[in-house]
């Protein structure tokens, strides 16, 4: 898009290509991106996301002199040389852009803070073309640490003319940041245990915890998929160990995102560890996104789900009533249940409003034979209402917070024991 800096643009652009007769001047390119890129456009919205980072653009324009490239409709990026082309700039460029991130932008009714990973690249020769610096800053922020709890902002310089540059190598993820958190789904008519939903949280360096599904549009694809593959072992290696202590789990859920389920490795890796640990397709159900196909491409993510489902998985729709996904979808690929979320269930005891929605979207669960999960349940009001209007399942904290392995084992003893007598007198109430 155009800026309208007019004549300060061209000044600009004859500073940074070293025209106007001025002295040899090292060039500086800023190579900034954007993260969590899917979870902001879909919160916002495809139009607030591109007046988020025209306002992040003009900032660095007024305050930084940059000549911004034009940036491509749906990209993350923002591109541009400084007209400053000192190298002891540097520090100073690099504080004023930690700022500017910092201090969030300002929209109609709405501050956001990104998370903003940037690389200035330096070239002392001044010979290498602005493309040239771009494809080298982007190399370099595949080295960005994902698990940063916030961006990282720092500085390199192009290879020395006849070497050979070395790719800067994305860093590693330890497979002992991931931890896996259960939460139990309670049947509303006899109280039994149906299944207990996988969430998997991924430890930052600041020794917080993030849900995957925060962190995943800054992981690479590899990355995905090994993260991926460690969760479903850890999981089912969980389910086996309950199974062997004689605790009553029917069934795991295991949420699967689109990018996931697009590997084409992905359904035979499932298949194959349920195989490993001589347990029933049906043991496992795959909760999808909804819309089905949007960032992992339908064609991939459509075989995924069909080689899944023919094996016996079962699969469910996550957050049902607030996405895209078409009544078509969900005969095509056999989903079997779906999950409500908080939006609906929240006061739904006593807000008409909320009752009307989750009765309207209850009763067309019904008419499509789809079995229906109540999630976010945070009272045991909302949970009797929930149960007398007909769901089939409950999970939340008014029924069980989510916890680690160690303390499902506990929580399956004991809700066992105190099964006979909850049933009892729910049916008495």
């Amino acid at each position: 898009m155009a800026y309208g800096i007019g004549a300060a643009a061209a000044r600009l652009a004859r500073l940074v290509k070293g025209d106007g007769g001025a002295p040899h001047r090292t060039r500086l390119a800023l190579v900034l991106r954007l993260e969590n890129v899917d979870t902001l456009r879909g919160g916002l919205g495809p139009q607030v996301m591109e007046l988020l980072l025209d306002q992040l653009t003009r900032r660095l324009v007024a305050e930084m002199r940059l000549l911004p490239q034009l940036r491509s409709p749906g990209s993350a990026e923002v591109l541009g040389l400084f007209a400053i082309g000192r190298q002891q700039a540097v520090p100073g460029l690099l504080a004023r852009l930690q700022a500017i991130c910092g201090r969030g932008i300002e929209l109609p009714d709405l501050r956001i803070c990104p998370v903003v990973n940037a690389v200035i690249v330096g070239d002392e020769t001044g010979a290498a073309d602005p493309a040239a610096l771009y494809a080298h800053g982007r190399a370099a922020l595949q080295g960005c640490d994902p698990l940063s709890p916030a961006g990282q902002l720092r500085f390199v310089e192009m290879p020395v003319p006849g070497a050979e540059p070395v790719p800067a190598a994305a860093p590693a993820l330890t497979l002992d940041r991931i931890g896996l958190l259960f939460q139990p789904q309670i049947c509303c008519d006899t109280g039994a245990m149906l299944g207990l939903r996988v969430l998997t949280r991924l430890r930052m360096d600041n020794a917080e915890s993030r849900d995957l599904d925060e962190i995943e549009p800054r992981l690479d694809d590899e990355t995905l998929s090994h993260v991926a593959t460690h969760v479903l072992r850890q999981a089912l290696d969980c389910l086996k160990g309950w199974d062997r202590m004689g605790a009553a789990v029917p069934r795991l859920t295991l949420p699967f995102s689109d990018r996931m389920l697009a590997d084409p490795l992905l359904a035979d890796s499932i298949l194959w560890e349920l195989d490993r640990h001589d347990l029933l397709p049906g043991r496992l159900e795959i909760e999808l996104c909804e819309p089905i196909g949007r960032s992992g491409g339908r064609v991939p993510v459509t075989a995924c789900l069909h080689r899944l489902a023919a094996a016996g998985c079962a699969l469910a729709l996550g957050d049902f009533g607030t996405g895209s996904a078409g009544l078509g979808d969900l005969r095509r690929f056999g989903v079997g249940r779906v999950r409500i979320g908080r939006e609906f269930v929240a006061d739904c005891d006593r807000r008409a409003d909320q009752q009307r929605m989750i009765l309207a979207i209850l009763a067309l669960a019904e008419h499509l034979r789809l079995a229906t999960l109540a999630d976010g349940v945070a009272t045991q009001d909302e949970n009797a209402f929930l149960a007398q209007i007909g769901f089939a399942a409950v999970q939340g904290p008014a029924v069980a917070p989510p916890m680690p392995a160690a303390e499902v084992d506990a929580f399956l003893l004991e809700h066992g024991r105190s099964l006979p007598l909850a049933y009892d007198l729910r049916r008495r109430g």
